[in-house]
């Protein structure tokens, strides 16, 4: 660059400027994320000639492993650092190449790529991409899932998926788990299964089989089904199977019948299909030797009714002679269907005996064939038999006789309840009931009998002597439960069993039944105290048994713990009036409640209770206490609800309490119905498991502080799911007033713990973070504070962020100041400096010079001259004001380019002063006021212009604009000029005739002309007022010719000229004597000038 602007001083223009061609002239760098990008890019000159230059680029990220450059072809190596720049981000700029050949630009394009991971299908760099891959191939999807490659695809993707994986990497990496992971990033719905069919019938089936079903999926992924079968007859091939197993979306699943296994009748199985998320069911129903008998079925039914009737009759809500007549056409009915049954006779015959039909009785008994002897006889009917003739006869003789024969019996069959109840009535050894009931018991307990009829003749027993109830053995309480059951039990055996209820240590959930019922008929407060002196000593707390212990506090019975039982079994929920005010006054003293019911006891207080009534005000501090405990240990339900609005307010709370009221501003309760849950982890933004809540059969609760905080279910097995589990959620409380009171609070703490975290601006933060992540004046401030901390030091990155904000229009006199001294760029962008620095008065000389500088190396002038103006004013550099002048006056002389009058001014300044003035300055000089007017000052350089270039042979056809006596001296008066521009390097030939008036044409005479300077040709002829110059001429180039146009040029006729031509043109204009006066005179004077002159 110094070589050429000292050339320039010189006016040395010989060497040609390069012609500049870009290979490539815009570049896209894809970098990725962190990354170095490695590119270069061309420029090579078309003609001969090094390039020689410097490039700048606009980006501080952009390196050039060399800035300045000097060869044919270049090869520009350059870096791109994407350290700190996220993927998606795109930074447009360009490289400005200042060359001798011209300035240009070369744009680019930074584009920051994702990380990706190469698989055998391409690239993969987001979920999409591998939801995509999982489609296509499992098996890879599940490698590429199970690497920390993962990791890069996850790595600009929702922070909650990063997080999840975090977590499911310490779980299990599996099939099961990636499909859990597309599942809970939204990339797929959860498998669903159905069935084509739900059940299946086989009838008449004869021997094994195997069949199968279809199971439908609704969509692709990755499920284990587990299957399991119901019932001895059913079994599968595959007792698990994945949903790789299916074809395209269905499996037929293969089951097999064993026939061998099958009993008489219908069999019933399932088919059991068990996901994670579901359970299906396919039943089978399997009919082998199946007898249909509707109507033995019927005629059972109708002669149970019968029985059932005759309780109704016993409990005295029915006639004997109602119940009869009812009877009676009930077993006729039967008789008419199955006129062979003897035990529908028998019955016939019992019925008439109980309604007093002894004649029918008699006749219907006559008509049975009795035979002790009969071989296959049923014994039980012949002794029904025996016991209907005794109800007949009352003869005492045959009496004892069938208790003798139905003892006998008894003692060959003691498992017949129905011959030991025909006994007891009619043999005399039971006459004492005790003695009954002991043979009664002794056969519930040995043959376990539960017959209706056995109870019944038990309960007769009770009845009759209510003081055989000694005792509440499992005997005596399936008969009192029986007789309360179908409501035969009497007031009386009611208050007894009621008595000794109360003195038994344990519960009996039958007992407790026949004391209900019993109540129900007889509401007395003995049995309402046996039931809750039972249930308590059961600890019976469900809510099913609050009703009792209600009665028994309304009924104010003196029970040992009844209050406390009461409280609970009280079901919050169904609460909806005041607690008796006796409970009031019995937990008044203290209580050893749970949380629970304290609270439901407290809340109760406070929504019915006047807060002016001394219960109140005695409750009332210790309401508060229990509030502020419970809120610290973040306890919330409906009826805390109450008591914290009550008592809980911002002035009496501390900071501990204010979290806690956070805490339980954000409690849910998360419900299921899906089965085999163990535990809800709660999985904060940043991946922490903030939580483990078990799960119950009630839910489980949990804080949910933010939308982003997730919920992965954990199973009884120890797998875990994500959104694949559906749940219901309910928030356990919200206040807006407690809501505003925690969000001021932790708006303090996210304020204390950002002025905690603010790191001090700084240009190595906004190297590492980028200037678009910070305010534009927060830059500003920043560059110039720095630059004055560093006492205006240069440092290139300074110098970028400091322009960078200058085109942003964030700068102030300091930054100007500093830019004025240091930036280097684009020419335009220099200038664009220039301009504002020069608004805010700022001295730039510097920046003047290094635009002037850059401008004449590239050759590239345009818009400088205000530039120079102000450069020259404070004092220019001495080269490169002569190159930049004599760049200017070649450009002006040569390029017609517009010459500014002030650079004229300076050239003739410099001249006065006595500085050198090159050729083509002085040319430029007389080319301007060739056509302009000048002062005596410039009057006097002007001559001397003329007279040194005259003195070099350099003149040009505007010279002759000048004045008389000047063109006389330099003997250019009455000389004609022709000029020619021509191309550089080419080889100009003149053509021309030179014809005199009246006179035969002669032919062209030829010349090479020599270039006056660089391409411009000029011909020197003195024509005679009789002569007329025709020319033309042609330019050689490159093996091409170029010929101009032919022109004309004729001397204007003016008598007197002085000169030797003037005096020659005098003769020829003359005739006659005149002409021979001129002639003798002419050489007259001739003759002197040689004497007198001697030419050396």
């Amino acid at each position: 660059m110094k070589n050429k602007i000292k050339r320039l001083s010189k006016g040395d223009f010989h060497i040609p400027q390069p012609e500049i061609i870009f290979p490539e002239t815009r570049i896209i760098m894809r970098v990725g994320e962190g990354e170095m990008y490695k590119g270069s890019f061309s420029l090579q000159n078309q003609g001969e000639g090094t390039i020689r230059g410097l490039v700048y680029p606009s980006s501080f990220r952009v390196r050039c492993e060399e800035q300045g450059f000097d060869g044919n072809p270049v090869n520009i190596s350059y870096t791109y650092d994407g350290s700190g720049l996220v993927p998606g981000h795109v930074e447009h700029g360009k490289f400005t190449i200042v060359c001798n050949g011209g300035e240009y630009e070369v744009a680019f394009t930074a584009i920051i790529e994702k990380p990706f991971v190469m698989t055998t299908y391409g690239k993969v760099q987001s979920l999409e991409d591998f939801k995509k891959l999982s489609f296509r191939d499992p098996a890879e999807a599940e490698k590429l899932f199970r690497s920390r490659d993962f990791y890069e695809i996850l790595k600009y993707e929702d922070k909650r998926i990063q997080a999840l994986y975090d977590n499911m990497r310490k779980w299990e990496l599996d099939q099961q788990a990636l499909e859990e992971f597309l599942v809970g990033c939204k990339q797929k719905e959860k498998i669903f299964l159905t069935l084509e069919e739900e059940s299946r019938a086989f009838i008449s089936l004869q021997e094994s089989r195997k069949d199968t079903f279809t199971i439908k999926k609704n969509t692709w992924g990755y499920l284990t089904i587990d299957v399991r079968t119901e019932g001895e007859f059913l079994s599968v091939e595959h007792t698990k199977v994945t949903t790789e197993e299916f074809i395209g979306n269905a499996y037929r699943l293969e089951y097999i019948i064993d026939y061998t296994k099958l009993h008489r009748g219908s069999n019933f199985g399932q088919i059991i299909l068990e996901s994670p998320y579901e359970i299906l069911t396919y039943e089978i129903v399997v009919e082998k030797d199946v007898c249909r008998e509707e109507e033995r079925r019927e005629r059972d039914k109708e002669f149970a009714s019968i029985l059932k009737r005759c309780l109704v009759y016993e409990s005295g809500k029915l006639d004997m002679n109602t119940w009869c007549e009812e009877s009676l056409k009930k077993i006729e009915h039967l008789r008419s269907l199955d006129e062979d049954n003897e035990m529908y006779l028998l019955v016939h015959a019992h019925i008439c005996l109980l309604g007093k039909r002894f004649e029918e009785a008699k006749w219907i008994l006559e008509s049975y064939n009795y035979n002790r002897f009969a071989i296959g006889k049923n014994v039980e009917i012949s002794s029904y038999y025996l016991y209907l003739t005794t109800l007949l006869s009352n003869d005492s003789i045959g009496t004892r006789r069938v208790a003798e024969e139905l003892s006998k019996s008894y003692m060959k069959h003691p498992d017949s309840w129905k011959i030991l109840c025909m006994l007891v009535n009619v043999d005399s050894e039971y006459k004492i009931i005790s003695e009954r009931l002991r043979a009664l018991e002794h056969h519930f307990y040995e043959e376990k009998t539960r017959s209706i009829w056995f109870y019944l003749e038990a309960f007769r027993c009770f009845r009759e002597k209510s003081s055989s109830l000694k005792k509440l053995g499992i005997f005596e309480v399936r008969v009192l439960y029986f007789a309360a059951k179908h409501k035969l039990m009497t007031k009386e055996l009611a208050l007894y069993t009621a008595n000794l209820a109360s003195q038994l240590k344990s519960f009996d959930r039958y007992l407790y039944e026949t004391l209900v019922l019993s109540y129900g008929m007889y509401e007395e407060s003995m049995i309402l105290t046996a039931i809750c002196t039972l249930l308590i000593k059961g600890s019976c707390m469900e809510n099913c048994f609050f009703k009792w212990y209600e009665k028994a506090v309304e009924s104010e019975l003196k029970i040992a713990q009844l209050y406390e039982f009461y409280m609970a079994a009280i079901q919050p929920g169904r609460v909806n009036k005041a607690l008796p005010r006796s409970v009031y006054l019995y937990f008044m003293h203290g209580n050893n409640l749970d949380f629970h019911k304290r609270a439901l006891l407290y809340s109760n207080l406070i929504t019915y209770e006047d807060e002016s009534s001394e219960i109140y005000a005695h409750y009332r501090d210790e309401m508060e206490a229990f509030a502020w405990n419970q809120l610290e240990r973040r306890n919330i339900d409906p009826m805390l609800r109450i008591i914290y609005k009550r008592f809980l307010t911002e002035d009496s709370m501390e900071a501990e309490q204010i979290k806690a009221l956070y805490d339980i501003c954000h409690a849910y309760e998360i419900t299921t119905k899906v089965p085999n849950m163990k535990f809800i982890h709660v999985i904060a933004e940043d991946g922490t498991i903030t939580q483990k809540a078990p799960y119950t059969d009630k839910g489980a609760r949990v804080f949910l502080y933010a939308k982003t905080d997730r919920l992965v279910w954990e199973s009884k097995d120890g797998r875990h799911y994500t959104d694949s589990i559906p749940y219901e959620s309910k928030r356990l409380f919200y206040e807006l007033r407690y809501m505003d009171i925690c969000k001021r609070y932790m708006n303090s703490l996210k304020q204390n713990r950002q002025e905690e975290k603010v790191e001090e601006l700084s240009l190595e933060s906004v190297r590492k973070y980028g200037i678009e992540n910070y305010g534009e004046e927060e830059i500003m401030g920043l560059c110039s504070r720095t630059i004055r901390e560093n006492n205006y030091e240069c440092d290139d990155f300074l110098t970028y962020v400091c322009f960078e904000m200058f085109k942003r229009k964030q700068f102030d006199r300091v930054i100007l100041t500093y830019l004025a001294n240091y930036y280097c760029g684009a020419t335009t962008d220099m200038k664009l400096l220039w301009r504002e620095a020069r608004e805010y008065e700022v001295h730039t000389q510097k920046l003047a010079e290094r635009i002037i500088t850059q401008m004449l190396f590239s050759e590239e002038l345009f818009g400088e001259v205000p530039i120079f103006e102000e450069y020259y004013e404070e004092g220019a550099y001495f080269r490169l004001q002569q190159a930049y002048l004599a760049y200017m006056s070649r450009e002006y002389v040569v390029e017609e380019r517009r010459m500014s009058r002030s650079i004229i001014d300076i050239i003739c300044k410099e001249y006065e002063k006595g500085e050198e003035t090159i050729d083509i300055c002085k040319i430029a000089v007389l080319k301007y006021y060739s056509t302009r007017e000048y002062t005596t000052t410039v009057r006097k350089t002007l001559k001397k212009f003329l007279q040194e270039l005259c003195g070099k042979q350099i003149y040009f056809p505007f010279f002759l604009a000048y004045e008389k006596e000047w063109l006389i001296e330099l003997q250019l008066w009455d000389k004609t000029l022709i000029e020619y521009k021509g191309q550089k390097g080419s080889r100009v030939m003149l053509y021309y005739q030179l014809q005199k008036e009246n006179s035969e044409a002669v032919d062209y005479a030829t010349e090479v002309l020599t270039p006056m300077y660089e391409n411009l040709y000029v011909k020197k002829f003195v024509l005679f007022s009789n002569e007329r110059l025709k020319y033309y001429f042609k330019e050689t180039i490159d093996g091409n010719t170029y010929r101009s146009d032919k022109e004309c040029c004729m001397k204007d006729a003016v008598f007197g000229e002085s000169g030797r031509y003037g005096r020659l043109n005098d003769i020829l204009l003359s005739e006659g004597s005149e002409k021979e006066e001129k002639m003798k005179a002419y050489a007259q004077e001739d003759a002197i000038a040689a004497h007198m002159f001697e030419q050396y």
